[in-house]
């Protein structure tokens, strides 16, 4: 008998076989499932192949990304450098990588991107573990987006939310990533990222937040930046503060996750005290009719675009200093103006259903320009009758008490209570006057200073240059330097008496009057013009004819059109303080007109000079003239209606202005180095109030202004007149074409009407000078 049955052999094979079976079989769905496996890598290599080459079509060119030009701001700076104006559609100012501190940068990468040094470009384990704590939080905690893709959704795609889009996004980050250095990319995210507030990039968000460089931030400000990108408004230190610390904790919490920082040095960053910049920092007004007129004139040239996203650098002769005086000068001067006149009655009155959408307008003012000391606000009268004898007012969100005699709201001189003249309802009257001065260098024609009212946030309409009005009297040394080009002199005698010509109202004669209404005679010419007199002047104006005086109008820079008529002697033709100021600067520097420069140069974002203003002159009146019209300006000054100038002791030369019910009001004058314009008046062509004169409301603002622009200056005299000059009399002048001489000091125009006229004692004419002299 065997080892094995024959039964127990038949089952052993049929184990056997069945065995043999299973291995095969395993072998089989081995290699199907290997096959499909296959089959499915193979097809999602085709798909991610298709998918790539799909979305690869009509990309942007990645290349370009290394010459991306972000906006930047444009910046206009003042004579000594200080920022007066910023023009921009994104406030950013660019910054090497040089100057950005590494722990700025490590701030950054932890909050927004940990593996950024690592990865290329796009981090499939960070897209991984962010859909997993999405899942777990039940909404979105975290992106996945690398810096990488935040630069190109910003930069090269738009911010569509689709599949498709986030593909493209990931193709180009992982191509930019290869092109570009990590240094290169994560200075340009810093440089492009919206930090809130108005901030693009981090040296904008480091001036707006803490009002310093970047370069100067320590890690506690870095980590309070880093954490904005996310959300910008929700995490503002100003308006979320407990929020905006959560945040930079978070922050300080994954740099050391990430071994940038070490735990100490984040609790000593969170135990530091962030110092954070006023909102309501002013960096003040005072310049923005200067700004403002570079911004128009840049706009016109380039192109609204390119202002507001190339960046310029606009280099001006502006002084902030002198415009800080200015402003200071007009309100001084208006204050005054505003005193004497005292209350005109409310601006206008609201019904009950008004006044909630005035205060909010206001509001919304104050939130942008926050309320100064010392500035007049317009406010709603809200009670009439209270136990302190005030009237209840109320302007934006704010409430308040205005006393009798206190209140900046002035009565009329003969006025009683102003609570029996108001009601509620009623808006306040605030200082409708206005003032406007221009300072200019004589040699050079550098615009130092240009104010175009009392305040730029209040009005920015621009009176020095955007106005036109009626000179008045200013506009006679235009026409007797007509003359004098003609032949006359000082000492030319013109006739002060009655004239009636064709021209007036419903065709009556025109018969005008000087401005106390007497007449004095024969009168020298320097006489006339100091004591401003209209009928000489007109009279004047007859002998030599309206073309020489708009001749010599054009030659000293009046483009405004000069009216054909003789009203034009009394300055009925309209100008701006500009032109006219311009005008009387050709007098002191002899005879010499020029440009005006309000820019010097403009620079593009690299440095590249796009222009440049040199001093420019041509000549418009001979020296003769320039010389002869700057001894009778100062003669009006030492003698004549702008004697309260004198105050200022030192030589000056100068002409008042008064139109007709004191309309405007001027004072243009001028030292041998500098010549400033002033004029006030009322936007409407209201009066200013009675004997609102030029003397009276003009000069004292050019005195103000003057005395501080001059305080260290030296003194500088005007040149003489050479020795042997003389002046022809005018063909309406007794003596007519006789030569008068002028000696090296100029001859006293007293004893010259002595000598000649015997008419008035040297006695009587000093007496003439001193009398209250008005235009």
């Amino acid at each position: 008998m065997g080892l094995f049955s024959k039964r127990q052999y038949t089952s052993q094979t049929t184990r056997l076989m069945a065995y043999e079976r299973r291995r095969r079989r395993a072998r089989l769905v081995g290699r199907i499932f290997i096959g499909l496996f296959l089959v499915v890598l193979l097809a999602a290599a085709g798909l991610a192949g298709y998918v790539y080459y799909h979305f690869s079509q009509d990309l942007p060119d990645y290349t370009a990304i290394r010459d991306f030009r972000p906006h930047l701001i444009t910046r206009v700076y003042a004579k000594d450098g200080r920022v007066i104006g910023e023009f921009y559609a994104e406030r950013r100012i660019e910054v090497p990588y040089s100057r950005l501190p590494w722990h700025l940068v490590a701030a950054f990468v932890a909050a927004e991107d940990a593996r950024f040094f690592e990865h290329p470009g796009v981090d499939f384990f960070g897209i991984v573990r962010a859909f997993i704590r999405n899942l777990q939080a039940g909404e979105i905690v975290q992106g996945g987006s690398t810096i990488t893709q935040q630069i190109v959704k910003s930069i090269l795609l738009t911010s569509e939310k689709s599949y498709s889009r986030k593909i493209r996004e990931a193709i180009l980050a992982y191509r930019i990533d290869n092109y570009l250095s990590k240094e290169q990319i994560i200075n340009l995210y810093l440089n492009h990222i919206y930090l809130g507030h108005g901030a693009y990039g981090v040296e904008a968000a480091a001036q707006e937040y803490f009002g310093k460089h970047v370069e100067d931030l320590d890690l506690a400000e870095a980590a309070l930046l880093a954490g904005l990108p996310k959300a910008p408004s929700r995490y503002s230190p100003y308006l979320n503060p407990l929020r905006a610390q959560e945040r930079q904790v978070y922050v300080l919490n994954r740099m050391v996750e990430a071994g940038f920082i070490r735990p100490e040095e984040a609790r000593q960053a969170l135990n530091q005290p962030l110092t954070l910049k006023s909102r309501h920092h002013n960096r003040g007004n005072e310049t923005g009719y200067y700004a403002e007129y570079v911004r128009q004139y840049l706009e016109n040239k380039y192109g609204r675009n390119p202002l507001y996203q190339a960046g310029f650098r606009v280099y001006t002769p502006a002084d902030v200093d002198l415009h800080r005086a200015a402003q200071e000068a007009i309100k001084s001067g208006l204050d005054s103006l505003f005193k004497r006149h005292g209350y005109r009655g409310p601006l206008k009155h609201l019904k009950p259903a008004e006044c909630a959408s005035f205060w909010a307008r206001q509001q919304q003012k104050f939130a942008k320009y926050p309320p100064r000391r010392g500035r007049l606000q317009i406010a709603v009268v809200t009670q009439t009758e209270c136990r302190d004898r005030g009237l209840r007012v109320r302007f934006g969100d704010e409430y308040g008490v205005v006393v009798t005699g206190k209140s900046g709201v002035c009565l009329e001189k003969k006025s009683t209570r102003y609570l029996d003249r108001l009601k509620v309802g009623d808006v306040i009257q605030v200082r409708l006057a206005q003032a406007a001065l221009v300072y200019l260098e004589n040699r050079t024609g550098k615009v130092r200073v240009l104010m175009g009212g009392k305040d730029f946030d209040d009005s920015p309409f621009n009176r020095a240059v955007q106005a036109k009005r009626q000179p008045g009297s200013a506009f006679k040394p235009i026409i007797y330097a007509a003359a004098v080009e003609k032949g006359y002199g000082p000492h030319s005698m013109l006739l002060d008496a009655p004239l009636s010509l064709p021209g007036g109202k419903r065709g009556e004669l025109w018969t005008p009057k000087n401005y106390d209404g007497k007449f004095f005679g024969p009168t020298p010419l320097a006489t006339a013009l100091a004591r401003s007199r209209n009928i000489p002047t007109i009279r004047l104006l007859m002998s030599i004819g309206l073309p020489q005086v708009m001749k010599v109008a054009d030659q000293l820079g009046i483009e405004s059109k000069i009216y054909p008529n003789y009203s034009s002697a009394l300055g009925s033709s309209e100008v701006t303080l500009l032109e006219l100021t311009r005008a009387y600067s050709v007098f002191p520097n002899q005879g010499q007109l020029v440009t005006p420069i309000f820019i010097e140069r403009v620079e593009d974002r690299d440095g590249r000079i796009l222009e440049e203003h040199q001093p420019y002159k041509q000549p418009a009146i001979s020296p003769r003239t320039a010389q002869i019209m700057t001894e009778l300006l100062v003669g009006v000054v030492q003698r004549g209606t702008g004697r309260r100038v004198m105050a200022l002791k030192r030589p000056i030369g100068g002409k008042t202005g008064t139109t007709n019910q004191c309309r405007d009001a001027w004072f243009i004058g001028f030292t041998p180095a500098v010549t400033a314009g002033v004029w006030v008046g009322m936007d409407d062509e209201q009066s200013l109030g009675s004997k609102e004169t030029g003397s009276q409301a003009a000069a004292p603002i050019f005195i103000d202004f003057m005395r501080e622009a001059l305080k260290n200056q030296p003194v500088e005299d005007f040149p003489n007149l050479p020795v042997g000059r003389y002046a022809r009399n005018g063909s309406d002048s007794p003596g007519y074409d006789d030569e008068i001489a002028v000696d090296e000091e100029g001859e006293d125009l007293d004893y010259w009407l002595e000598e000649r006229r015997g008419s008035l004692t040297r006695a009587n004419s000093q007496s003439f000078f001193k009398r209250d002299l008005e235009e």
